[in-house]
């Protein structure tokens, strides 16, 4: 258990109070000089319990005050960034959590139970991915890329408004269409997470798999441009990892490709991307939208992924993935397969 989690169950109230002043940093930083009125407004406080808080920063020296407004300090600048480097700390696993997590060798691990229904395990897996995601974003604005598939729909739908306090949000798609049915597709995906959370999307109307000359004709279009810029600048990347198999089918592969696929070995595949058991890429399909290689440019990417079959396509992912900057939410069967080191 690393330090800050130890303080933090000896003085609970300590994370709150770090939550809300890093939120007032990150509110003044983003949109310096900023005035007290405006300022509270914007955090949902009262101007009063705001000046306590921004008088307490002010002694710290991390902000200033001017006829202008408030604006961040050179030190509470280093500092915002700082905490934002130890967001993983901010969220605690427990001893299960932790322990997949180190088997992994990964900083994150959240398990959502699944011995309650179908319904409630659907609502509290979007519950927590929206807890996570509360945890990460800054206040103002925020741009989330999210990919389609049947667990982003589930997260998708138990969204809710409470997201947005304090934040405009935005939601656009990682990728085109992939066919099958338009409910689980990225657009419509990004569409539902904006309706519930009062929200706002943007939509990529291009097949997703393009040969290279029309990706490159597409990408000078000016709605697909948009898009493309807005999911390049995200500040979080929600996805899942799927199946080899499964998802060589659902992607409609002809029979020559899926077969290259079983015989290289691929066990799992994420945005258009097929890798065997040592995290080795072995088939890639050409793509609008983003894939592994942009992993690490994003401040955040929460990777879900739910049911047994896809254990070894996560053991696999997890030796791809940038270690620094992504979040894994498991359900207690894949969390269960881990730790045995047993799969299906």
């Amino acid at each position: 258990m690393d330090s800050f989690s130890i303080i933090q169950q000896v003085v609970p109230e300590s994370y709150h109070l770090l939550h809300t002043r890093y939120n007032i940093l990150q509110l003044i930083s983003n949109e310096e000089p900023i005035g007290r009125r405006l300022l509270a407004k914007k955090m949902g406080l009262s101007e009063r319990v705001l000046r306590t808080e921004t008088d307490l920063l002010k002694q710290q020296k991390l902000v200033d005050y001017s006829t202008n407004g408030m604006t961040i300090t050179t030190f509470g600048q280093s500092i915002l960034e700082i905490i934002a480097s130890m967001s993983q700390e901010l969220v605690l696993m427990n001893q299960k959590e932790a322990a997949v997590a180190k088997k992994l060798k990964v900083n994150f691990c959240r398990i959502i139970s699944n011995e309650r229904s179908t319904v409630d395990f659907n609502k509290i897996l979007g519950e927590n991915v929206q807890r996570i995601l509360n945890s990460l974003l800054p206040m103002g604005e925020s741009v989330i890329a999210v990919t389609g598939g049947n667990t982003m729909a589930t997260v998708s739908s138990n969204f809710n408004p409470k997201l947005s306090q304090q934040r405009d949000l935005v939601f656009v798609p990682a990728r085109g269409g992939v066919g099958g049915s338009t409910l689980i597709q990225a657009n419509s995906v990004s569409e539902v997470m904006a309706l519930n959370t009062n929200g706002s999307y943007r939509s990529l109307y291009v097949p997703e798999h393009v040969s290279k000359e029309t990706y490159m004709s597409l990408s000078q279009e000016p709605g697909v441009a948009e898009v493309i810029e807005l999911m390049n600048k995200a500040n979080c990347l929600l996805y899942s990892v799927g199946n080899a198999k499964i998802m060589a089918e659902r992607r409609g592969l002809s029979r020559n490709e899926q077969s290259l696929i079983a015989e290289k070995n691929a066990v799992g595949e994420a945005f258009g991307c097929f890798f065997n058991s040592a995290g080795q890429v072995v088939f890639k399909l050409p793509r609008i939208g983003l894939d592994l290689d942009n992993l690490a440019t994003f401040p955040y990417t929460i990777a879900i992924v739910v049911g047994e079959e896809k254990v070894e396509a996560l053991k696999a992912y997890t030796k791809i993935a940038p270690v620094s900057n992504t979040w894994y939410v498991i359900d207690e069967g894949v969390a269960n397969l881990v730790l045995n080191e047993e799969s299906r």
